[in-house]
């Protein structure tokens, strides 16, 4: 198998098919608009999975939009990951940054909960760690749904802790660069704030 961006594929149905299974429509983003980010496809001569990434700015760090694959319980998720992470080291990235729904979330159903733990419990398995930021969620959501933050070591197979001005900088990074945030956006002075981290 191998990893291929998506625009070098003459067709982007299975693909398309694989995104749109993959996220309920509160999650997805148009799928053409994949497109203008960093849209690699796993490959074996037909698409086992998608991973969308977006750089943070003038940092070495890379967003991850979405992580899918199509035939799950094969172990593409564990290659698909390995391979982003290849692909982000050998483009200069050391670390990549990443959200996901929070199993906390109150109201949502036990099934709901155990995916949501178990995509966590994937991605810690892989060598991720889940960030101390409290009350971050998407932007511009008429119902926000809190989210969690994770990040993974591009150098080293395990993600030593984030902490500190460390952490601080990945939060600021990720809503200034993936969401177009500026610092004294409330979202983010009231996410600094929940999470110990706003500077007096």
């Amino acid at each position: 198998m191998k990893l291929v961006p998506a625009t070098s594929l003459p067709d982007l149905a299975q693909v398309r098919k694989i995104y749109e299974d993959g996220f309920s429509a509160r999650l997805r983003t148009p799928f053409e608009d994949l497109l203008t980010d960093r849209a690699l496809v796993l490959t074996d001569g037909s698409p086992r999975g998608l991973a969308v990434l977006r750089e943070l700015g003038p940092t070495d760090w890379v967003f991850l939009r979405y992580f899918v694959v199509g035939d799950r319980g094969r172990g593409l998720g564990a290659i698909l990951w390995s391979e982003v992470r290849r692909e982000m080291a050998d483009a200069g990235f050391t670390r990549i940054v990443y959200d996901v729904e929070d199993p906390a979330e109150e109201g949502i159903e036990e099934a709901e909960e155990t995916v949501r733990s178990r995509r966590i419990a994937f991605y810690t398995r892989l060598g991720a760690v889940l960030l101390p930021i409290n009350g971050y969620h998407q932007p511009n959501e008429d119902e926000p749904h809190p989210m969690l933050l994770m990040a993974a070591d591009l150098t080293q197979a395990q993600t030593a802790p984030i902490t500190g001005d460390d952490l601080r900088d990945t939060m600021l990074a990720v809503y200034r660069y993936r969401y177009g945030l500026t610092d004294a956006d409330p979202l983010v002075e009231s996410t600094l704030r929940t999470s110990g981290l706003l500077l007096q």
